[in-house]
């Protein structure tokens, strides 16, 4: 299925931003009807023949992210046969090792081969595998910025915000929410370290704040508040910019929802229920 895209609702809209569905621009209701949030006959002004064009855009008809994922992961495998190890793994902060490429990610190593197949000593998690392809391949090995920005604010993330809101964010600040304590140890298994003081003033007040690298030049943060007085407990996932070059908004996603399904697992070896 090709994937449809804001600007591709854009264009059947009719760009006035009458705000007469209730948002403030066109653009911005073509972003909600692309997540699922309003459908396009809301829109006063569109006939139903352009509606009608469009009608797969419908959230129930938009591939999961396992079927993109597994997707992605067949054409990747054809695209890999022709990578040179030797001259990407400088770039990527990765290693030769035989013929395989060995790759750091959350702390393990992982050794990727001309087939695509992913060895490792450890568990190999469906969710880490195409990320670790996609890095090899597009990454760009630039060095971080220092600047962290929120996931909807990476290049082209636009189609996946809703996903990582909802299961990697959500999902994460869950399982803290149930021990915090417990939480942020498991998050040191992966090599994780303190928040350096200029992360960013916003975040000083995080009873938690920690840096790990998904991926050598991707590195994430994670903040967490505790719940006091009127205050809700809130966890933040930040990214540096350069990620958006160095993997890519939707491998971002895909490889965090390998993280939280690793975190579950050493969670529930602890009695932590979900």
């Amino acid at each position: 299925m090709q994937r449809v895209t804001a600007m591709d609702i854009l264009k059947r809209l009719p760009k006035t931003n009458c705000r007469e569905c209730g948002l403030p621009t066109c653009l911005a209701f073509a972003a909600m009807v692309l997540q699922g949030q309003a459908r396009l006959l809301q829109c006063p002004c569109i006939d139903r023949e352009a509606a009608s064009l469009l009608r797969t855009i419908d959230a129930r008809e938009m591939p999961s992210p396992e079927a993109r994922r597994d997707e992605l992961m067949a054409v990747l495998k054809k695209k890999i046969k022709s990578v040179n190890f030797s001259d990407v793994a400088p770039r990527l902060d990765a290693e030769v090792s035989g013929e395989r490429l060995r790759v750091r990610c959350l702390g393990r190593n992982f050794d990727l081969d001309k087939n695509g197949n992913l060895h490792s000593e450890c568990h190999i998690n469906s969710w880490v595998h195409l990320p670790i392809i996609n890095y090899t391949i597009h990454g760009q090995g630039r060095d971080v910025t220092g600047e962290w920005v929120r996931f909807s604010e990476l290049r082209n993330a636009a189609d996946w915000t809703r996903f990582f809101s909802h299961r990697c964010e959500k999902g994460m600040q869950h399982i803290a929410d149930g021990d915090p304590d417990l939480f942020f140890d498991a998050i040191d298994l992966f090599a994780a370290r303190r928040a350096e003081a200029n992360a960013g003033e916003a975040f000083a007040t995080a009873d938690y704040a920690k840096v790990v690298f998904p991926l050598p030049k991707v590195p994430m943060l994670i903040a967490y508040w505790k719940a006091e007085d009127e205050f809700d407990a809130g966890l933040s996932l930040l990214f540096d910019r350069s990620a958006e070059v160095n993997l890519g908004a939707e491998s971002i996603y895909l490889l965090i929802m390998g993280l939280l399904e690793m975190l579950k697992r050493i969670m529930a070896r602890h009695g932590f229920r979900q």
